[in-house]
């Protein structure tokens, strides 16, 4: 039987964490949660902590788009990997995801897999995320106000300058996005980790960008002897058709999702929480 580490990115929703460690909970199955700084309720999501369930010591500050992004998901794997057990397979979820299948077809498709699983975004520009400085570490960029503004001109302003002087080093390999949840076997989380190891240049040059964790760890990844060993599917339904005109994106996934949730074949949907989603949770759990 593989063993998994579960890898849990989460700011808040206490309750929804809850339902999904007992759901997904198994002698195989261990726990690896990294709680955004800014909760205040910490002690109450400890009160989890047994012996699948792990926190990070280590808690991170998380803006939007922001290089704690990485930072954090690279605590989470080493946190992992000081686990006495050799976990075959990491997967790395949010605080707003919710699996779709039991503990016994969950294990099953693994059993039948060495492959890692990622997604590649061929649609969006890689570059400016990289050779521009960004402000998401500093302000809240996102939202409408003081950081948005200060963010905008500043691009406006470099994208200006880099016309006639190139402002950032660029990086010697070539370039891969894609969604920033992902499965991935222990040969592929070995081989990232000792390649941040050895070359801490490549860490380092992500400081203030935007929104890298969806390119930090693919590039790696796909410039990597092990690129052919990874399927480009990262398991996860999402919906980014808005209903409404200022929905956010992905949309919140409710009851009227669950029969294109069911025929995904993915592992996890998302985004869902205990208020809107609350009746597509019951219905995924009952249908197993």
């Amino acid at each position: 039987m593989k063993q998994h580490a579960i890898l849990i990115e989460t700011h808040a929703n206490l309750d929804l964490l809850t339902r999904v460690l007992n759901k997904m909970m198994s002698e195989n199955h261990y726990f690896f949660i990294h709680v955004d700084k800014k909760n205040q309720d910490y002690n109450d999501f400890i009160a989890l902590e047994s012996d699948h369930v792990i926190f990070t010591h280590k808690r991170y500050n998380v803006k939007w788009g922001s290089v704690e992004q990485i930072y954090l998901t690279l605590e989470l794997l080493k946190t992992a990997k000081k686990h006495p057990i050799d976990f075959d397979y990491y997967h790395l979820i949010s605080g707003q995801d919710y699996p779709t299948k039991n503990n016994q077809n969950f294990d099953l498709f693994f059993n039948n897999t060495e492959k890692s699983f990622m997604e590649l975004d061929w649609n969006n520009p890689i570059a400016p995320r990289l050779m521009y400085y960004h402000l998401n570490g500093l302000f809240n960029v996102k939202a409408k106000g003081l950081g948005e503004k200060l963010e905008r001109h500043f691009i406006k302003i470099q994208t200006y300058i880099s016309k006639y002087i190139p402002l950032r080093k660029k990086i010697q390999q070539d370039l891969y996005k894609g969604s920033n949840w992902w499965s991935l076997n222990k040969q592929l989380v070995n081989y990232i980790l000792s390649y941040i190891e050895s070359h801490p240049s490549y860490l380092k040059r992500f400081r203030y960008t935007s929104c890298c964790d969806e390119v930090f760890f693919h590039t790696i990844a796909f410039n990597s002897p092990l690129k052919n060993t990874i399927e480009l599917n990262d398991l996860r339904y999402y919906d980014w058709v808005k209903t409404y005109p200022l929905e956010s994106l992905p949309r919140i996934l409710n009851a009227q999702d669950f029969h294109k949730i069911l025929n995904s074949n993915s592992l996890f949907c998302r985004k869902v929480n205990m208020k809107d989603s609350i009746k597509l949770i019951k219905l995924i759990d009952a249908q197993q």
